[in-house]
């Protein structure tokens, strides 16, 4: 699996430490909601991030990623579909190039480099020449790359300490490189490492709600 679960682990891990330190009520919940949702959304279990102790009944979402306009989803229908859309994807995001994290009453930002694994065609198929990839060159339609950026995440959470929404942007253009596919993980071995971080494996007062009043 080389290195890469290695970064996401180092991100989550960062994450658990940040809400096992952090005194505040509130703060401590929303990083904890945060790192259930962090593990769940790369390890094919998506469907979890809505239980109604973690997200709200409309979250709303803006993602500029990979794309030259924004995305927006309006409502839980339109993110679920979206999730649903990618659930075969293999991605994560990791601390390789440095992880920037930070809390307030409002919510999270997060400052990390976002990592996914693609087949050359689909590179090509996507338009090589679009701003977002800069100078990526793809050799081989048939053969694995990874692509990476860094992004900047805006997580909102309402006095619960549910997910309100999420704002999520591309701050550099993806470097595209080539790998070996052995070295490319799957969703089972990402989620061999997340599972730990699952709310119902979590140590302490989690998920959430019960931890905004200790």
């Amino acid at each position: 699996m080389a290195h890469y679960p290695d970064g996401h682990l180092g991100h989550i891990s960062d994450i658990e430490r940040a809400a096992q330190e952090e005194r505040d009520p509130h703060r401590r919940a929303m990083l904890w909601n945060y790192l259930h949702h962090a593990a769940l959304e790369v390890s094919g279990d998506w469907e979890a991030i809505f239980d109604p102790e973690l997200i709200v009944d409309d979250p709303q979402y803006e993602m500029r990623l990979g794309t030259e306009a924004p995305i927006v989803l309006d409502g839980t229908e339109e993110v679920k579909a979206f999730y649903e859309a990618g659930e075969e994807d293999v991605f994560l995001l990791s601390d390789e190039d440095g992880h920037q994290l930070f809390v307030n009453d409002w919510g999270i930002a997060d400052l990390a480099t976002y990592v996914e694994f693609l087949r050359g065609e689909t590179l090509i198929a996507d338009g090589l020449d679009e701003p977002y990839y800069g100078d990526a060159e793809v050799d081989d339609p048939d053969a694995m790359y990874q692509r990476t950026c860094r992004q900047a995440m805006f997580w909102a959470y309402d006095d619960s300490a549910r997910l309100i929404g999420e704002q999520v942007y591309q701050l550099e253009p993806f470097a595209v490189e080539q790998v070996d596919p052995d070295a490319v993980p799957t969703v089972d071995e990402i989620a061999s490492i997340t599972e730990p971080y699952y709310p119902e494996n979590t140590d302490g007062p989690t998920p959430v709600r019960s931890d905004t009043n200790t």
